[in-house]
């Protein structure tokens, strides 16, 4: 049985609760141990005997689940882009849109709200890999290579502009997304202040400098620049702000303008 198949199904399992779907009814179904009988548990010989049940390993199953976060997140991108907020979009839109079952949205995702945390961490992983183009290679102390990385940032934050936009409103209301999203800015800070922390020691950054405030507060500078200008601002802004925020982001480390 393939996946999607497996993901039609309703699937119990001893001892936990799983989603039944039925239509549009949602249901949560509870097998117990404690309900069956001495002869409802297969002996050590009849399993033996018993054919093989197929189980996808953990690794499937986590390559599975990213690959629907993934489609989802391409979808609710699409869906968004023409104003339609994330609280207009149903669940079945959102399945629809991305080529997957409204079954298996609530296998691996419990609500929108737990889809809109997973999607934070797929953008803040784009994100991250953009920033790593200066992080990686920080050693080098070259300004090219900050004014890639803040291109590479401002350009993920346009292609999930919608996204980001979800997240900064349903943080106000969201207990959970709005952790979710403090954590994120808070692991790609640290990962900032690493940076410093490298330059310090190898001279290239004056040691007065405190490195996790400023690190928290160039990362923040970033999210809320791109945040409050990209969704008024056209396409052919992203160059003038990436060359802007080089020259902030160097200045405030090396104390000189950038030569670009």
């Amino acid at each position: 049985m393939d996946q999607k198949a497996f993901e039609e199904m309703s699937i119990g399992s001893y001892g936990r609760d799983d989603i039944v779907v039925i239509g549009d009814t949602v249901m949560r179904l509870t097998i117990s141990l404690d309900t069956m009988s001495s002869q409802d548990v297969p002996t050590a010989d009849t399993l033996v005997r018993m054919p093989s049940v197929t189980r996808k390993p953990q690794a499937k199953r986590e390559e599975r689940r990213e690959q629907i976060e993934r489609q989802l997140l391409d979808a609710t991108d699409r869906l968004m882009a023409d104003g339609t907020s994330f609280t207009e979009l149903s669940v079945d839109k959102l399945a629809t849109e991305a080529g997957i079952s409204r079954a298996s949205f609530y296998i691996y995702f419990e609500d929108k709200g737990h889809l809109l945390r997973r999607l934070a961490t797929q953008v803040f992983a784009d994100l991250t890999r953009d920033a790593q183009q200066w992080w990686g290679v920080a050693g080098r102390h070259d300004p090219a290579d900050v004014h890639a990385a803040m291109s590479a940032i401002i350009s993920s934050y346009r292609r999930h502009q919608p996204v980001l936009i979800a997240l900064n409103e349903m943080s106000g209301y969201d207990p959970l997304v709005g952790e979710t999203y403090r954590e994120l800015l808070t692991g790609i800070s640290a990962q900032l202040t690493r940076v410093i922390e490298s330059g310090q020691a190898d001279g290239s950054i004056r040691a007065g400098l405190p490195a996790e405030p400023t690190a928290s507060a160039l990362t923040w500078m970033v999210e809320r620049t791109c945040h409050v200008n990209l969704p008024s601002q056209p396409a052919s802004y992203d160059a003038e702000l990436a060359k802007t925020l080089t020259e902030i982001v160097w200045g405030a480390l090396y104390l000189e303008s950038p030569q670009l």
